[in-house]
């Protein structure tokens, strides 16, 4: 089924009007993502803050949306690791670069 079959299946059942039907839908994942948005995990935390910010959330009918201490600290890591190569590959270009600009004085 796509996303227009759904809302319409779903309008004609209930009795309600197919744009509330995709508005309702909408503002649901809305707040999911805004919830999960709001999640300070570009910070670094803490085992005991990461613990404390309960980072997951049920939907019913699909499961408990979640990210495991090991997942945060893995994904952090492997950020750190994509900021370091970006940062070596721009200043090895820059380097390239500086030393075609220099000019020789023999």
């Amino acid at each position: 089924m796509t996303y227009d079959e759904i809302i319409s299946s779903v309008s004609e059942s209930t009795g309600l009007s197919r744009r509330f039907v995709d508005r309702t839908y909408r503002a649901y994942w809305r707040a999911v993502r805004q919830y999960i948005s709001s999640l300070p995990l570009k910070q670094e935390l803490t085992d005991e803050e990461f613990c404390q910010l309960r980072p997951n959330i049920s939907i019913p009918s699909i499961g408990k949306l979640y990210v495991t201490l090991e997942r945060y600290r893995g994904k952090k890591n492997q950020f750190a690791h994509v900021k370091n190569y970006k940062g070596n590959k721009y200043k090895n270009k820059s380097n390239v670069e500086d030393r075609e600009n220099q000019t020789s004085c023999n």
